[in-house]
């Protein structure tokens, strides 16, 4: 497949303070920053605060959400499906198929598992949560280009797919079709997929989706912290506001963090429309330098793992399908 030129990377025109990226070759606008779901789901005591968190994002206009079949084992996803309810049409709705389903049949139906369980009778994108060697890629690939022909998913990707099993995707593609995302851990503090990960997107016209935007709490440590809060002060932001920012400064990058808290919600859609400096960006460049190696750090790409994997997360949660 012949790669997408990078001018259609550029950012779009959308009726919002949001700023917008244009998913390549499609004319479909996307915000910078979007909204995931890891760790929705668990307790049903939380479950109706979580849902209008994520209302408030898509009112703030972070209208991308991103689940998956794995969270709390289809919990995130109800939560998701209760948020969107009454508003399908204004969301942008991800999930992911866990790779112990990454066969056509198996695929297929933890699709329309997951349609279930999100109240929809379509997607706007399907991943594939990890790379696997136990099914070939191209089946699970098949799988979705046949959902995607049927109308049942608009676009299909990948997740924590390294530069190796990017190309290995793309040579796998059925005739006509093309691959719309690649989703994978990336923030100041982790910054290794920019060695060769995000080029190798860029390349092909992938967007990248940034999970763990905010490093788990990382990002203040240290003289690199310091660095950051300084910046951000300088201004009026805080240190998360600034540090998304960097990342919808990348061609090509949105994130998509997680919040529960109204004021978490608000900072992280406001910083969809900071625009950092040229001097800013190098300043945060220098301080966060990237980290060793151009591999993702990866689960093991077995099905037994994965399998043994999805049926702990289950019981965990008393859970099937």
């Amino acid at each position: 497949m012949r790669p997408v030129p990078r001018r259609f990377l550029l950012p779009c025109r959308y009726n919002t303070a949001m700023r917008h990226l244009t998913l390549p070759g499609t004319g479909e606008c996307l915000p910078v920053i979007g909204q995931g779901t890891w760790g929705l789901g668990v307790s049903p005591r939380t479950r109706a605060a979580e849902a209008e968190a994520l209302r408030l994002g898509v009112s703030l206009g972070m209208t991308l959400i991103d689940t998956a079949a794995f969270y709390a084992a289809g919990g995130a996803e109800e939560v998701v499906g209760e948020a969107v309810r009454d508003i399908r049409d204004r969301v942008f709705l991800v999930t992911k198929v866990w790779p112990s389903d990454a066969g056509f049949g198996a695929a297929q139906a933890s699709v329309r598992h997951s349609l279930r369980r999100l109240r929809a009778d379509r997607l706007d994108a399907v991943l594939l949560h990890w790379p696997t060697r136990s099914v070939p890629l191209g089946e699970t690939l098949r799988a979705f280009a046949d959902l995607q022909a049927r109308g049942v998913v608009r676009y299909f990707g990948v997740s924590n797919f390294d530069r190796m099993w990017l190309r290995a995707a793309e040579a796998a593609l059925p005739a006509g079709a093309r691959l719309a995302f690649n989703q994978v851990p990336y923030s100041l503090e982790n910054r290794r997929v920019e060695r060769a990960v995000l080029p190798e997107a860029q390349r092909l016209g992938h967007l990248v989706m940034a999970y763990s935007p905010l490093g788990h709490g990382r990002l203040g440590r240290g003289r690199s912290g310091a660095a950051l809060a300084q910046l951000a002060a300088a201004r009026g932001v805080s240190p998360q506001q600034f540090a998304l920012a960097f990342l919808a400064s990348r061609p090509g990058v949105l994130a998509i963090p997680k919040a529960l808290q109204p004021e978490h919600v608000r900072a992280n859609a406001a910083a969809g429309d900071l625009d950092l400096t040229v001097e800013e960006v190098r300043s945060l460049e220098a301080a966060y330098p990237v980290s060793g190696g151009a591999r993702l750090p990866l689960l093991p790409p077995y099905g037994a793992f994965f399998r043994l994997v999805l049926g702990a997360v289950r019981l965990r949660y008393g859970r099937g399908r």
